[in-house]
């Protein structure tokens, strides 16, 4: 049907509803168009404002017309199909997804299977969602993908021995199909076994395999087995010395065993070849290196690995904050923090990793007015960052702004619930004003509750146990924290608490092993100076 003037004054008058944030008239003007004149593009906009408008059941009703109206659209009918899923009716869905799935290309087809279920596993309907896919699958159950797609259809109607029965096929179908085998081996113990004995029998059959191999290999180090995958690294790199994969994984092997020698051999030969493969990224290698170079405390090599990092790299920005860091160490906060300033981040992540670490420069520093403003800053501009959050309000601690670190602690608590740190660090705060103490105990108690085994969280404890007069208890946490953990902050905690009690002596050791640690460490210097202990 052609634009009647009518048409398009109605258009327009939905167009203007929408700016002014009135999306259901806007809506009801396309749908009523959309039937009257049966023309697609009505329904599409119908849809879309319904999409925005967060309105599936409109949406729905606005797709089907759609659909009906623009039958070629493949568009029209993948949205028509997930809207109806997503409203637990898989069962109706499922004409359109046989005739989505019939245009597949078979090379496309596995793919294109895995991509169905996790659209059908995001409706409330799970099992009917299971018998639609079980269904429209029923003539590639001799493909792989096919059993893996079911298996874990399976998985979210809550079909363990379904799934393992399907997986237990995928293997028989591909015993090297890593996905399959990687799914067994999280079902349970037994399951890993059984998974990890599959791939071994068919490794043994087919020695050249790599993806066999590297199958295994992973199942190996899924199951904490290092020295066994080690071996299959080993022999995937005596197979093919150009392969950056098993250099790579054999290099992280050796750093978790501490062989930081073997580990610089690899990193280094990954790195010459990365050079001569096309496509290939030597960043993480260099990163490596660098983080090897910093473990053994040569910070001059540290800084030479990390400028053979180009701009191109995927590790570049990384490698320039570790370069910050580095600056900042030697005592040139200024140029560490012009570094950060000209590095390229069209990535927030990066954008909000850049202003943690320019304000933790600061913040070392003993400049925590600047760093307080240019984490009010970043927090503005990435609100829903929890470590910035956080970050902030240690900040904010510094300069006093006891408020503003208050409100940043809370709303981390209230989208975080479960972290224990925003707990502890309200609670230590409150407890070391010697604020609001019944209020502290409960912060401290839960975060407790979240983390019982952290150790700056059992000092906390102690230390409002210590504000709220059980110095008996006080003395065993801040033992057990210090054990735990020496740290310089835990020992001035014990020395006072043993000072205040009356054992001066155990608390001058506490004090002076304290010292040894970090001798600069605020809470220590400031404790020593109150308490007027000169004596060590």
């Amino acid at each position: 049907m052609p634009l009647t003037s009518q048409i398009v004054f109605q258009v327009l008058a939905a167009e203007v509803a929408l700016q002014r944030d009135q999306p259901a008239p806007a809506y009801q003007t396309y749908l009523a168009l959309a039937r009257d004149t049966h023309d697609p593009r009505m329904a599409q906009r119908a849809t879309e404002i319904a999409l925005g408008a967060q309105s599936p059941s409109d949406a729905l009703a606005a797709a089907q017309l759609w659909q009906q109206y623009a039958p070629s659209s493949e568009r029209a009918a993948q949205l028509d199909a997930s809207l109806l899923v997503l409203s637990g009716k898989p069962d109706d869905a499922e004409p359109i997804l046989a005739r989505e799935l019939t245009k597949v290309p078979a090379e496309n087809r596995g793919s294109a299977m895995l991509a169905l279920q996790l659209l059908l596993s995001r409706g409330p309907n799970r099992v009917g969602g299971l018998h639609v896919l079980q269904d429209l699958l029923k003539n590639d159950m001799d493909r792989p993908e096919a059993q893996l797609a079911i298996a874990r259809q399976q998985i979210q109607a809550d079909d363990a021995p379904g799934a393992r029965k399907s997986l237990e096929q995928a293997l028989t179908l591909k015993p090297d199909y890593l996905p399959a085998a990687l799914m067994l081996s999280q079902m349970g113990p037994e399951e890993r076994k059984e998974g990890i004995a599959s791939l071994e029998k068919y490794v043994q059959q087919n020695p050249k395999s790599h993806d066999a191999r590297l199958a295994l290999a992973q199942m190996y180090l899924a199951s904490d087995r290092l020295d066994d995958a080690q071996k299959q690294f080993e022999t995937m790199h005596k197979n093919d010395a150009k392969d950056l994969t098993p250099l790579m994984a054999l290099a992280l092997i050796k750093i978790q065993q501490k062989n930081f020698t073997d580990a610089q051999t690899y990193l280094t030969q990954y790195a010459q070849q990365a050079e001569k493969t096309p496509g290939a990224d030597p960043g993480q290698a260099y990163i490596y290196l660098a983080q090897l170079s910093l473990e053994q405390k040569n910070e001059a090599a540290a800084g030479d690995w990390l400028n053979k990092i180009s701009p191109q790299s995927q590790q570049y920005v990384p490698a320039q904050i570790t370069r910050a860091q580095l600056l900042a160490k030697q005592g040139k906060t200024d140029d560490a923090r012009k570094l950060l300033a000209t590095l390229p981040a069209p990535d927030p992540r990066d954008q909000a990793l850049i202003a943690r670490t320019d304000a933790a420069i600061l913040f070392d520093a003993k400049r925590y007015p600047e760093a307080e403003s240019r984490l009010q800053q970043a927090t503005a501009n990435f609100p829903d960052d929890p470590d910035l959050t956080y970050d902030y309000a240690m900040a904010a601690e510094k300069t006093g702004h006891y408020d503003v670190m208050e409100a940043q602690l809370r709303k981390l608590i209230q989208t975080q619930p479960d972290n224990p740190q925003a707990y502890n660090a309200l609670g230590y705060s409150l407890a070391d004003r010697g604020q609001r103490l019944p209020e502290a105990d409960k912060l401290v108690e839960k975060a407790s509750s979240l983390a019982p085994n952290d150790a700056f969280i059992m000092d906390s404890v102690g230390w409002v146990k210590f504000r709220m007069g059980d110095t008996s208890d006080a003395i065993k946490l801040l033992r057990k924290a210090y054990d735990i953990q020496p740290n310089a902050e835990i020992g001035a905690h014990l020395g006072e608490v043993l000072w205040k009690t009356g054992a001066q002596d155990q608390a001058r050791a506490a004090f002076r092993d304290a010292r040894k640690l970090e001798p600069d460490n605020d809470t220590l210097v400031k404790t020593l100076q109150r308490l007027q202990v000169n004596d060590l």
